[in-house]
């Protein structure tokens, strides 16, 4: 009877850490039976602030005990660099970072957890580095080169087979995240994230660098596979793993399509451009990216509204949709702007239709988006900033539609 009890209990304890490592961050903190789920917690003196993991995760990621949350977890302080881990869920933390400690490199190198993770999501709990910067503005020269990350810089590096290449980013991008294709059957199995912090010392007007990054591995291997229908599927997809079930039965919902930088799978939210900054930007140059949304199978697009929208244009007395934003290769001239948010079959509620908007097109306006295949959005910004053009970037509260026909 002891025995039975004992296992009851272990088998509460893991479905609580399977709820509480997917649950959405609205939900409540997990109960004394957590076993490391990477939420905030305070350490013993009730001040000092670390995450939810358990004493093996913590030692792994080169973190210090300063707590406990839970029975079987401890409050760990992760603010070390040059941190090596293999977890399925890591949390990095910035060091203490002052004048005397800042011009520093700060590397975390995950390794594959096993060989069905094939993709890694990197969420920016907290983001904030120095902006994107641009040239000094010369007298008589209106066009200078694009903004990008010249002081901080945060990338991802060591992609598979050099086959994939991630932006470098700076700027304010707490809440946003990125998706990292891996393959565990390549020689390297591991990605590596980088910091380069500017020396405060000699540049004392840059803000502080602070970061918090959660990255989660995800398996695309299911091993229900045929097995999983209806009941079945919304049993086993809050299990935790079981010779039965996998992780990857409960990461399926976060797996994002091929090719997307960023994938949203709730059926409503916001999405930003990088170092949006509340609406002050700028963008960062040199993008080229797709943001994609979850199609399931009653879905047929979606329906963006613009909190704001202003991107650089060429022309005031143009629509600033399609051709406005691109220029043809065969007629171009000198540097004309071709930054645009692609959004493909789209068509406002006052039935302005395109593809490519740039400017303020879309500012005030209510977007349906219902193309015959994935559901994505497509960013590009070029290498040029005219002055007088601001380059803030949008902000869209997003639904996923099931009935494409618009309405205010």
């Amino acid at each position: 009877m002891a025995l039975h009890k004992v296992l009851l209990l272990l088998a509460a304890a893991q479905c609580t850490f399977a709820t509480n490592l997917y649950r959405s961050p609205r939900q409540a903190p997990g109960s004394i039976f957590t076993v490391g789920n990477g939420e905030q917690c305070l350490g013993s003196d009730r001040s000092t602030g670390g995450v939810c993991l358990s004493r093996n995760q913590c030692n792994t990621q080169g973190g210090k005990a300063i707590g406990f949350c839970g029975v079987f977890a401890t409050c760990c302080s992760l603010n070390a660099c040059d941190i090596r881990t293999n977890t399925k869920v890591a949390i990095f933390i910035n060091p203490p970072l002052n004048k005397e400690s800042s011009g520093l490199e700060c590397s975390y190198n995950v390794e594959i957890n096993n060989n069905n993770v094939c993709q890694m999501r990197i969420d920016f709990e907290t983001f904030n580095l120095a902006p994107p910067t641009t040239v000094e503005a010369v007298e008589n020269v209106t066009q200078r080169p694009g903004y990008t990350c010249r002081n901080d810089i945060f990338q991802v590096t060591n992609l598979q087979a050099n086959s994939d290449s991630m932006p470098s980013l700076c700027g304010d991008n707490s809440g946003q995240h990125l998706y990292v294709r891996v393959n565990a059957s390549t020689n390297s199995r591991s990605i590596r994230i980088n910091f380069k912090i500017a020396d405060r010392n000699t540049q004392p007007h840059l803000p502080q660098a602070t970061w918090k990054i959660k990255v989660t591995q995800l398996e695309c291997f299911n091993t229900l596979g045929k097995f999983r229908d209806g009941i079945l599927e919304a049993i086993t997809s809050s299990l935790p793993s079981t010779p039965l079930s996998s992780s990857a039965d409960r990461d399926e919902y976060l797996i994002a399509p091929p090719g997307c930088l960023q994938y949203f799978p709730d059926r409503s939210g916001v999405i930003e451009s990088f170092n949006y900054n509340r609406g002050d930007g700028p963008y960062i140059a040199n993008l080229a990216y797709a943001t994609c949304f979850k199609r399931t199978p009653d879905v047929c697009g979606v329906k963006l509204t613009a909190a704001n929208f202003e991107l650089a244009y060429r022309d005031e007395l143009n629509m600033q949709v399609d051709t406005d934003c691109q220029v043809n290769p065969v007629t171009q001239g000198i540097p004309q702007s071709e930054d645009y948010l692609f959004i493909p079959e789209a068509e406002t509620v006052e039935g302005l239709r395109g593809s490519k908007f740039c400017g303020t097109s879309a500012q005030n306006q209510i977007i349906a988006s219902a193309p015959p295949g994935p559901v994505y959005l497509h960013f590009h910004s070029d290498n040029l900033v005219t002055d007088g053009v601001p380059e803030s970037g949008y902000r869209f509260n997003y639904n996923v539609l099931n009935n494409c026909y618009l309405k205010k």
